[in-house]
């Protein structure tokens, strides 16, 4: 088993000079204990001191599950199967109750544990760490008051955190808030190990700071043998650089199979300079990630991660086929309709920029997709090709005059 993790500045946080509020952690014990944190500081004004409760949460996490582990009566989980736990508060929502185990009580007085312990360090942070001259000048006069009285301190060191702990004998892990966790099998098949909460949208989510925190975590575990080949944990500024989900979890793909072909070293090195441009382009948040990975089985799965991508470019090229034949039918309709006003002109013409369009669009595609296939055939990869097509003949618009003497009408001809 391997780890790392790391966390940056997000490019907004520079340009207003504001500290990374995001903490990550992973480290591999000798015993095979594998941990993986990640803490999401949040960035309201209101918490103006979230970095500090990013890291204490962190370390507390790390401290109590290694307890946890050491704690813990092992037949709780050895045997058991892969088992998701959504947050207490959805299955009062839903009015259906389903944490009735010991196993359950066991993860609650952990989840209790985590939280009391920050609760404590903040307090006790903010009792031998009065307001500094830079939080006068830029803290909201009402939440200095908030710090001075005691008054929600939790808020302004609040954050959200997941984590993932994995034994020789089983596995766990844990997410309270928004970010995303993906875990890959040994046949590069991905999923969110961890139910997501749907009350994590948009700029709210759920944190440690809530009253209501113990109710709100969610967790999976597993005995029976499955173990991820790879998990990957990131802060919210991850995902939201990168859209869609598929998207993330190609980047994440990327990184497993890079860990595989050019070392660990390379790929960190990689990582270190990537992210900062992620939030430069994408989120402008800061970056966290820590990875859990067997390296093993990672190898062994290459080629299956390879296939994933090759599919997913597939779809991706038959989705831009279907825009570039709906821009023809489009095309081909007005041209058949003999209209000659200014109106079809315009959308004979958005017709064919979209035609146009898409084939550069999948130029792109087809180029990715043989390095794909080069990947996973080597030199015996025949490129991809299709009955769309990489271009059509170079098309100039020219009124078509009919019978009709006083009839004409826009037609695309092929070019001479």
């Amino acid at each position: 088993m391997r780890c790392f993790d790391f966390h940056c500045q997000g490019e907004s946080h520079k340009a207003t000079d504001k500290v990374c509020q995001d903490y990550s952690y992973s480290h591999i014990d000798e015993d095979g204990l594998a941990i993986a944190v990640v803490c999401d500081g949040h960035g309201g004004k209101h918490y103006f001191r979230s970095d500090v409760g990013a890291r204490f949460a962190t370390e507390i996490i790390a401290n109590n599950v290694r307890e946890f582990v050491n704690n813990i009566d092992e037949t709780l989980l050895v045997g058991q199967p892969f088992t998701q736990q959504a947050a207490i508060q959805t299955e009062i929502d839903r009015q259906d109750f389903r944490k009735e185990r010991p196993v359950d009580n066991a993860f609650r007085q952990l989840f209790a544990s985590i939280i009391g312990q920050w609760q404590q360090r903040i307090e006790q942070h903010a009792k031998d760490n009065p307001l500094t001259e830079k939080e006068n000048e830029q803290v909201e006069e009402q939440y200095k008051k908030e710090f001075l009285s005691g008054y929600k301190l939790e808020k302004i060191y609040g954050c959200t955190l997941m984590a993932y702990v994995s034994t020789p004998k089983y596995w766990f892990a844990f997410h309270l808030g928004d970010g995303k966790m993906i875990s890959f099998d040994r046949e590069a098949q991905w999923k969110e190990p961890v139910l997501w909460d749907d009350r994590c949208f948009l700029n709210k989510t759920t944190s440690i700071c809530d009253s209501d925190a113990l109710n709100e975590f969610r967790y999976t575990y597993q005995g029976d043998g499955g173990f991820p080949v790879a998990i990957f944990l990131g802060s919210d500024g991850m995902d939201d650089s990168f859209g869609e989900e598929t998207n993330l979890v190609n980047f994440y793909v990327r990184v497993a199979k890079s860990l595989v072909k050019d070392g660990f070293d390379a790929t960190f090195a990689d990582i270190k300079e990537t992210l900062p441009l992620l939030s430069k382009r994408g989120s402008q948040d800061d970056m966290s990630i820590a990875c859990v990975y067997d390296e093993t089985k990672l190898t062994e799965a290459l080629p299956k991660f390879i296939l994933w991508q090759i599919a997913v470019t597939k779809a991706e090229i038959l989705s831009v086929n279907k825009k570039i034949m709906d821009a023809k039918d489009r095309r081909s309709s007005l041209e058949l309709s003999g209209s000659y006003t200014d109106k079809s002109r315009i959308e004979l013409r958005y017709a064919q920029n979209d035609i146009d369009r898409g084939y550069a669009q999948k130029q792109q595609l087809l180029k990715k997709m043989d390095i794909l296939l080069k990947e996973y055939h080597g030199n015996a990869f025949v490129p991809y090709q299709d009955e769309v097509g990489i271009a059509e003949k170079e098309r100039v618009l020219v009124w078509k005059m009919e019978e009709h003497p006083f009839r004409v009408h826009l037609v695309w001809e092929d070019k001479k």
